[in-house]
């Protein structure tokens, strides 16, 4: 599954603050930021590009450990309103502080005034590229990745956003390629670029956002309320829909709507026209977790699920055996899971009836035979 380019996966607002309070407020915001001497990193090499953000691997003298480099390479042409961005992300992210969230170490402006924040390091590769090489059948990858143990991330990616949430903090741009897969099975949630308050006006007041009516965000991963650029209307609930995306992607190895026209995607999901992932997906989808997708992917809000926490319980009841809320299973397979979670406690039943029944018939035997003498 190949990454898309920036173009085609973000639409920013790259214009100055509206009002003169507004970049007054920005200016402040700079300002808090401490002017730093470039001593203490050395540069490696590049890491990426993506977004207003170039990162690099650097050496911190000071700690004496290799560490990522978020910076803004064209800060002088970026309008107030990116650098603004670029440092609330870092302020943000630096804030959430959370086992599956990337850790931030510093914040700061350089000689020049260019922003930069530090974060760890992360080896290992993005959730994109995994689902990339389980699509081809990559063996060492497949031997890696179970179906069990990609549901074990996925739990791991919602323990992030529910924490998050909890802290007033919405994602925005969740998919794949902006979830890091350790070496040894650590998972990290990066990227808060689009991340805001939950609650935040469409303007930003004093953090010099976007505009209601510019779509942010992923094709495929964007909630439709967030597809139409309705800034008002997002909520946890859209961070829920770009988890069942993911999850789509976990049974199916592709994103939602993947080879479609930038255009023909927004529209599909304005729309809610989106395929079953047991229509597009090579391999059998558990009707459970089928279930599970379409309602965290449901069109209305409402329809969602109510929080993170509620769409992980029933991750959580599927791998326990039991039936998810969201598949709404008749009485006949909630009792087959049953049997099957209690399995080897109903063939002890059985095998104890069964000498019990023996004990009855030999006893029942013998009375009769005494009675015969």
């Amino acid at each position: 599954m190949a990454e898309e380019s920036a173009s085609e996966n973000r639409t920013r607002v790259l214009s100055e603050p509206e009002s003169l309070d507004e970049q007054l407020t920005a200016e402040a915001l700079l300002r808090r930021i401490p002017v730093k001497p470039q001593e203490r990193y050395h540069f490696i090499r590049s890491i990426g590009f993506g977004g207003m953000k170039a990162v690099l691997l650097v050496h911190d003298a000071d700690t004496g450990r290799d560490v990522a480099m978020a910076i803004m390479p064209d800060f002088r042409e970026r309008p107030l309103r990116d650098r603004v961005q670029f440092i609330r992300e870092a302020l943000r992210t630096a804030r959430l502080e959370h086992p599956n969230i990337v850790p931030v170490h510093d914040i700061g402006l350089d000689q020049n005034g260019s922003p930069y924040f530090t974060m760890k390091f992360l080896r290992g590769q993005s959730l994109a590229a995994v689902f990339q090489k389980l699509r081809r059948r990559d063996p060492a990858t497949m031997a890696q990745h179970s179906p069990k143990s990609l549901l074990q991330i996925y739990i791991r990616i919602c323990n992030a956003i529910a924490f998050a949430h909890s802290q007033g903090v919405l994602h925005l741009d969740l998919k794949p390629g902006n979830v890091h897969v350790g070496q040894h099975g650590e998972v990290s949630v990066i990227d808060w670029g689009l991340a805001r308050e939950q609650g935040e006006s469409s303007t930003l007041s004093g953090e010099c956002g976007p505009k209601s009516g510019t779509a942010r965000g992923t094709p495929g991963y964007m909630a439709p309320e967030q597809a139409a650029g309705l800034d008002e209307l997002q909520s946890e609930r859209t961070d829920i829909y770009a988890l069942g995306a993911i999850l789509y992607a976990f049974l199916t190895y592709q994103d939602p709507l993947q080879g479609l026209p930038v255009d023909e995607r927004m529209r599909r999901t304005l729309s809610g026209d989106i395929p079953a992932p047991s229509e597009v997906a090579e391999n059998n989808v558990p009707a459970a977790l089928e279930a599970i997708c379409r309602q965290a992917m449901a069109l209305n809000p409402a329809d969602r699920y109510g929080s993170v926490v509620e769409l992980r319980a029933d991750i959580f009841a599927f791998l326990t055996g039991y039936a998810p809320k969201a598949e709404k299973a008749p009485f006949w397979k909630q009792f087959l899971l049953f049997c099957f979670r209690n399995f080897s406690l109903l063939l002890l039943l059985a095998l104890l009836l069964l000498i019990a029944i023996g004990v009855l018939l030999y006893l029942d035997e013998k009375l009769l035979f005494s009675f015969q003498q």
